[in-house]
């Protein structure tokens, strides 16, 4: 599942790369080998290749959490949970939140999660409709994997406070496990959905 989404990762950046080098770049080969004349037009692919460049960079903020969530994985073992359900979802300018509740079927009081796609896709991942494993202590977040197409999810809670006395609940070993997985902080990129 890491190799499937750093492939997709890589095949983002690569795409992104390729056309980033071919507006800035293509311009001044066309008018050096005189396929095109000389112009002051010439420096509008420029200017385009320059805003595809900024908004990949900021694009590849939310595609370091693959390296997160490769963290989590190698600190918790998976476990099957029945149903992920997608509440709502908002573009931000580098990548989609995803808010989300992960439960058994029948549990009541799972946590509101907020999640990006850790290959830094904006569409929801297919293959939720079955559930999906979770490797990771909820009330401290954790990575959510869909069970047909690996697409992960890296989750935190979107609630850090409200979840305070599951956390304590949960014990010094698993606050010690959270810790080592860098989950232990409720930081988040993103304002919190209200």
């Amino acid at each position: 599942m890491l190799a499937h989404n750093f492939r997709v990762l890589a095949r983002f950046v690569a795409f992104r790369l390729c056309l980033i080098v071919t507006l800035m770049a293509g311009p001044v080969v066309c008018v050096r080998l005189g396929v095109v004349p000389d112009s002051t037009l010439i420096a509008l692919p420029m200017v385009a290749g320059l805003f595809v460049l900024i908004y990949t960079v900021l694009r590849l903020r939310f595609a370091t959490r693959f390296f997160s969530c490769k963290r989590v994985l190698r600190h918790y073992p998976l476990t099957y949970y029945s149903r992920v359900a997608k509440k709502e979802e908002r573009g931000k300018i580098y990548g989609t939140v995803f808010a989300l509740r992960v439960s058994i079927r029948g549990q009541h009081g799972a946590p509101l999660m907020r999640g990006v796609d850790a290959a830094g896709s904006k569409r929801w991942p297919a293959g939720f409709d079955e559930g999906g494993w979770v490797a990771g202590d909820l009330p401290y977040g954790g990575v959510v994997i869909s069970p047909t197409t690996d697409a992960m999810l890296f989750v935190k809670p979107d609630d850090w406070d409200k979840l305070e006395s599951r956390r304590r609940e949960l014990g010094p070993d698993r606050a010690e496990l959270a810790r080592r997985a860098r989950m232990d902080k409720g930081k988040w990129p993103e304002p919190r959905f209200t």
